[in-house]
């Protein structure tokens, strides 16, 4: 019993580590804390700042002023139009999971989303919108995207609090390892890897469909299901030359990775690398972006930074996708273990109810909850996986925990059938980026108080 008293107990010390350190930070940095809601957790509205610590939120009307107009580019698309009204008017087309059944969107409801979509309203104010950035910090980045020699290191750590609209194509390719770091070395890498990519399609994609192994055949069936799903909330990804790239890059994907091979779920996180890269060719808002600006070539370099930056990706959570999915299967134990630890009423509740982590943190851990947030913030998390590297899929183990946590006081009020719904249709439609940032700050807690503790996280 002794034991169990000591271990109880510093537990608790744990849990009041993360409430105190929430609080110190708001009376340093002269941040509001919030009680805890359904809204969202008891946190600053913070960022992790460059130094590696929660900063102040660059949401501050001071830091808006003082970035300026124009200091969150890529034209108009910050003050852009709505990320979540664009869904509401395409019910029709949805299943049962939320998803666009094979047929996609048709032509009637591409325009009323494209019309909702302009009108205004919802998700923070557009598909690609961004918060203001503070000046200084988008002077850091020019800093150091112009050396000689790009410092990885200190990019990652600049890049973990977001990344400038503009700037992003670029910050992405360097943290994938797409692009070296070496200035010299950059363009003559980009056109030798797009070749490489290029060579692929008549290769593997541009053949005949009886000279396809049973395999292939199968593989490009799934991604043919699949492609028409990909990101309902944004009508521009069902334009036919955007599908036919997804469709393209998913299936070269899975014929060149047959340990895995293409997995369902797979064709959302190629969406923020699509995004961000048609950005360097389409001006404006994505809502107001038109797929005749767009032509094969531009098409297939668009896909070719994609293609690489997935892998990139992929190569760190490469058994999430591999027979039996023992990598999301391990990720979503350790989700349920940290919850346990430091939120046991939390943990407990969904016990007594029944509720298996596995019901509602699979789509989580597969997707890399993509599904879960309006599309300008699945951009906004790619910075902070990009920024972790190679440790982004630990990271994502603390994120799960607190995004779970952000709900912790409607969760307990909830019974088995109401608890199911409401994970697994989470209502962040109208979130912005304060929301995300929130629990961001609160998973970078999480792994501070509990990156060391293994024992904490028992590997199952």
């Amino acid at each position: 019993m002794t034991g169990a008293n000591e271990d109880k107990g510093k537990v608790a010390k744990l849990q009041t580590l993360l409430r105190t350190t929430s609080s110190r930070l708001s009376g340093r940095l002269g941040l509001p804390t919030r009680k805890q809601s359904e809204d969202g957790p008891d946190l600053p509205i913070a960022r992790v700042s460059e130094e590696g610590m929660p900063g102040r939120g660059d949401g501050a009307a001071e830091d808006a002023v003082a970035a300026g107009p124009g200091v969150t580019g890529l034209g108009g698309a910050a003050g852009g139009g709505a990320a979540g009204a664009a869904g509401g008017t395409a019910g029709g087309a949805f299943d049962g999971n939320g998803s666009l059944g094979a047929g996609g969107l048709t032509r009637e409801q591409l325009a009323a989303a494209v019309a909702a979509a302009a009108a205004g309203g919802g998700g923070g104010g557009g598909l690609m919108h961004q918060a203001p950035i503070p000046e200084h910090r988008v002077r850091k980045f020019h800093k150091l995207l112009q050396e000689p020699v790009v410092d990885l290191d200190a990019l990652r750590e600049l890049s973990w609090s977001g990344v400038p609209l503009t700037l992003r194509p670029q910050v992405w390719r360097l943290l994938s390892g797409y692009l070296p770091p070496a200035k010299s070395r950059q363009a003559h890498t980009l056109a030798r890897r797009r070749r490489e990519y290029a060579d692929m399609v008549p290769e593997y994609y541009d053949i005949p469909h009886e000279e396809r192994s049973e395999d292939e055949v199968a593989a490009y069936r799934q991604v043919a299901v699949d492609v028409p799903r990909t990101a309902p909330n944004v009508p521009f990804f069902h334009e036919p030359i955007i599908q036919e790239s997804l469709q393209r890059l998913l299936y070269i994907w899975g014929i060149r990775h047959p340990a895995s091979g293409y997995v369902q779920g797979m064709n959302d996180l190629v969406t923020p690398f699509l995004a961000v890269f048609l950005a360097e060719h389409l001006p404006g808002p994505m809502e107001g972006w038109g797929a005749a600006a767009l032509n094969e070539s531009v098409m297939l370099e668009v896909e070719a930074d994609c293609y690489w930056c997935l892998c990139k990706l992929i190569e760190g959570i490469q058994d999430h996708y591999t027979y039996a999915q023992p990598g999301i299967q391990r990720a979503v134990f350790r989700i349920k273990e940290l919850v346990r630890r430091c939120e046991a009423e939390v943990s407990d509740h969904l016990d007594s109810e029944n509720v298996d982590f596995i019901q509602f943190a699979l789509r989580w851990v597969n997707c890399l909850l993509v599904r879960e947030l309006p599309f300008c913030l699945a951009l906004r998390l790619w910075d902070t996986y990009l920024a972790e590297g190679t440790g982004f899929s630990e990271f994502l183990i603390y994120l799960s925990a607190a995004f779970l946590l952000s709900w912790r006081d409607r969760l307990t009020r909830l019974e088995f059938q109401d608890l199911i719904l409401f994970l697994q249709r989470l209502p962040t439609a109208d979130w912005s980026e304060p929301q995300l940032e929130r629990v961001l700050s609160e998973a970078f807690i999480l792994r501070s108080s509990y990156g060391d503790a293994q024992s904490h996280l028992r590997q199952g």
